[in-house]
């Protein structure tokens, strides 16, 4: 179960500095050029593999628990 738990950890912590990442770019815009659409748009990116990641980790443990408890029945 650990491993389960350094997986959600790391998820955690990625999705935590994407979100960073994209407020930096944001707040650090003074006058926007081509490179900054760039690099919010990467950044974007990223955040979205990382939201995936985490809601495939959450899909995979409910359907885990419910076949367990379908087992369990």
């Amino acid at each position: 179960m650990s491993s389960v738990n350094a997986v959600r950890h790391r998820l955690d912590l990625q999705f935590e500095r994407t979100v960073k990442n994209m407020d930096d770019i944001v707040t650090n815009l003074d006058n926007p050029s081509i490179d900054d659409i760039y690099a919010f748009n990467a950044a974007m990116k990223k955040n979205a593999t990382a939201s995936w990641a985490m809601n495939q980790e959450i899909q995979v443990k409910h359907n885990l628990a419910k076949a367990i408890i379908n087992e369990i029945r």
